[in-house]
């Protein structure tokens, strides 16, 4: 259509409707041309809203996702402090009246629920220390600098909630210095 508006001799417009035609075809042009950048404007603002739109549902849809995923963390967060009770009653020296077997059963029951929830323990024994999965408690000096900032012994375990970490790990880390 557009070849066709081009080709039109404004001679031939003239001699078939008048002087005053080529005016109204000229002005029929400059609007159809806006009409055409308008609608162009448009098309591009109606895509990105639809994009938008878009990534706002796929962004929805992973928080969606995310809530469901950590709905229990607070409740595993307290269930560890009972675990640690259970893993410091177990490590008492004493006595094997057997009730260390209902514990360690007991032990096992909640870990096992605990895992079915997505948590795991960070094994962090003789890794690069790591602020973002342990936090240290104690310095020992080490004599061997690889040993430098390398957890040496976990204090407390730490754990995490599918790939969030849902509490770091108490470490103590070596520390290399120079003997003078």
């Amino acid at each position: 259509m557009k070849k066709n508006e081009e080709n039109i001799d404004p001679e031939i417009i003239e001699e078939e409707f008048g002087p005053e035609a080529e005016n109204k075809v000229k002005k029929l042009k400059d609007e159809l041309k806006e009409c055409r950048k308008n609608s162009a404007e448009f098309l591009a603002g109606w895509q990105r809203a639809k994009a938008d739109l878009i990534n706002s549902r796929k962004d929805e849809e992973k928080a969606g996702e995310d809530i469901v995923k950590y709905a229990n963390s607070m409740l595993l967060y307290e269930m560890l402090n009972v675990l640690d009770s259970f893993e410091k009653a177990l490590a008492e020296p004493g006595p094997e009246d057997g009730w260390k077997d209902g514990l360690r059963h007991i032990r096992n029951q909640l870990l096992q629920i605990m895992r079915g929830c997505g948590v795991r323990e960070l094994e962090v024994e003789d890794e690069i220390f790591n602020p973002a999965e342990h936090e240290s408690v104690a310095e020992e000096e080490v004599l061997d600098k690889d040993k430098d900032q390398i957890v040496l012994r976990v204090v407390q375990k730490g754990y995490k909630i599918h790939d969030k970490i849902l509490r770091p790990a108490k470490v103590k880390i070596g520390k290399f210095q120079v003997k003078k």
